[in-house]
């Protein structure tokens, strides 16, 4: 196979005499996704690979994908690269003394080599790491074991026990500040070792089926995928900034898609550029040029040191504090002139201000008690991710699904009655839906008032520290993500069942009076202790039980105050 060999110009830097010198140079991101490897902290058919990144996050693609599509918007901050393989990588200075100087990357066309040849090549390198590495750490029973799941037909899926869909949406439904990254890569440095002699010995399991199986080329075998697995071979390993090089390769792939693209495909097509060619060529004339900055040293440890470095040692902003500076920073003019480039850059900039206005207006239940990321917030007030959740619900009309249901009633309220709501002025379906969902429109005075008379209702604004205090989430059941959500969830259900359109305020008053069960739905509901010592609220099993008391006792409050808060 023949070699490929790419050149930059590049400039290096050594921090310290001691540390490994840093090349700082420029490339081409469909280039660099040619020579540099992601090795993917996951799950391959349930066993821990040995790399380091987390996997790829759709969302953040889909984000920075609107950010480069703006192709004035500028990333400054480098991609950051270490060596896999040192032989491959080469720095020549233009003079002995010159910190300038010309980068050279080997590296081959991995798309043509077999499952076998990837998996021999990842086994050599991780012998050459780890010593003692060799056939009789194979596990004869778990090759056994790959053999019966390969020649396994899949079982049809149980339906009834299906909770897949649910699953999805507690993914969805997790908001990235409740991933612990610390101990995640932590986890990383404190067993290394453990980690790859199992990744080794799943990789040498999979020859071992190959081998009796007399086939050298799949695309995947139980869960090891050859594109996954080739990460591992290139010459350079990517220690950060594996979003930034997705999004910026899909936008360059995405240039071809549109009407502009299709066009200079044509009239290349027609000055006699074959299709193909001109279409790739006009991928890679579209192609951003990214910084990177590249460690010159080969080592795995240092490797997952400096993801370390770069993960945790950093300071983040907080969501809370974007959204606040972002919402309040700006004058109303300052923000229009800024807005657009801001939304296709993927901020939210309505959740933000919706949020902010919520956080700060004197008739907002959520005055003064969510936290805004700023020094001296309580510790106990709502999470700004919290209350953004909320407001999607009424303002996005979706989220809106009960714990223990699969439908969300937000969403098929919006469908089915949503075109009724005489909230809203006369128009198309699109054009009253965003009337409706303005940060300023008719939901907003809908999501005040629902959250005042729950707290009215059922809640304690004076001694936020009981059982239904407003204003405490340390002891409350009321004041916390998931009742919150569970009450939201439940009026659109009451909506969509009794087929409600809501014709007015006074109409939505109506609703909220006949859900309430014109006040036979006790006020006491939360104030009273549900025994939750050492127990966490944001459980599934927890979630779902809350819900599904909530929901039996507001149908029928004659049956009865629930007894059962935990699982």
């Amino acid at each position: 196979m023949s070699n490929i060999v790419k050149e930059y110009d590049a400039f290096v830097v050594r921090q310290t005499l001691e540390s490994k010198p840093l090349i700082l140079f420029a490339a081409s991101a469909l280039e660099i996704e040619q020579w540099a490897g992601v090795p993917e902290r996951r799950k391959l058919a349930n066993e821990e690979t040995a790399g380091f990144q987390r996997q790829q996050d759709p969302r953040r693609i889909t984000e920075l994908l609107k950010f480069f599509g703006d192709r004035n918007n500028v990333v400054q901050n480098p991609l950051l690269g270490a060596l896999q393989d040192n032989q491959r990588v080469q720095f020549s200075p233009t003079s002995p003394d010159s910190p300038f100087g010309r980068l050279s990357i080997t590296y081959e066309d991995h798309s043509s080599l077999s499952m076998m040849t990837i998996l021999k090549r990842i086994v050599a390198h991780l012998e050459s790491r780890v010593e003692g590495l060799g056939d009789d750490v194979v596990d004869e029973a778990r090759v056994a074991s790959i053999m019966r799941l390969e020649s396994a037909a899949t079982s049809p899926a149980d339906e009834e026990n299906d909770d897949s869909d649910s699953d999805a949406y507690e993914a969805l439904e997790q908001d990235d500040s409740t991933i612990d990254d610390a101990e995640a890569t932590a986890s990383v440095m404190l067993a290394e070792e453990t980690h790859l002699v199992d990744f080794y010995t799943e990789l040498r399991a999979r020859i071992r089926v190959l081998e009796q199986r007399g086939i050298d080329d799949v695309e995947e075998i139980q869960g090891f995928t050859k594109s996954a697995l080739i990460a591992y071979l290139k010459p350079v390993v990517l220690v950060d900034g594996q979003h930034r090089l997705r999004g910026a390769v899909e936008s360059a792939h995405q240039s071809v898609r549109g009407s502009d693209g299709k066009a200079k495909i044509l009239d290349a097509v027609k000055g006699g550029t074959p299709p193909e060619l001109a279409e790739k060529q006009l991928i890679e004339s579209q192609s951003r040029c990214l910084p990177v900055s590249l460690l010159m040293d080969d080592s795995p440890s240092e490797h997952v040191f400096q993801f370390v470095v770069v993960n945790q040692k950093a300071t983040p902003m907080g969501k809370a504090l974007l959204g606040t500076i972002v919402s309040t920073s700006l004058s109303r003019i300052e923000l229009a002139a800024v807005a657009d480039r801001l939304r296709r850059a993927g901020i939210k900039l309505e959740d933000s201000q919706s949020v902010a206005y919520l956080t700060r207006a004197e008739d907002s239940p959520f005055r003064g008690l969510v936290q805004t990321g700023m020094a001296g917030d309580r510790p106990d007030l709502l999470q700004w991710t919290v209350l953004r959740g909320l407001v999607s619900i009424f303002r996005e009309l979706r989220g809106g699904r009960p714990f223990n249901q699969k439908i969300d009633y937000a969403r098929a309220w919006k469908m089915e009655y949503f075109p009724q709501c005489g909230l809203v002025g006369p128009g198309t379906d699109e054009e009253r839906f965003e009337e409706w969902s303005r940060p300023d429109g008719p939901w907003r005075d809908i999501f005040v008032r629902f959250f005042s008379r729950v707290r009215d209702h059922f809640g304690d604004p004076i001694e936020v520290d009981t059982f239904n205090g407003w204003g405490s989430t340390a002891t409350s059941n009321l004041f916390n993500k998931v009742s919150l959500t569970v009450l939201a969830a439940d009026y659109f259900d009451f909506l969509y069942t009794q087929a409600e359109s809501l014709a007015d305020l006074e109409d939505f008053e109506r609703t909220m009076n006949d859900w309430l069960k014109n006040g036979r739905v006790s006020s006491s509901y939360f104030n009273r202790d549900w025994k939750l010592e050492n127990v966490k609220k944001d459980q599934l099993a927890v979630k779902r039980l809350w819900s599904q008391n909530w929901q039996e006792y507001r149908k029928v409050p004659a049956s009865g105050l629930p007894k059962k808060f935990k699982p």
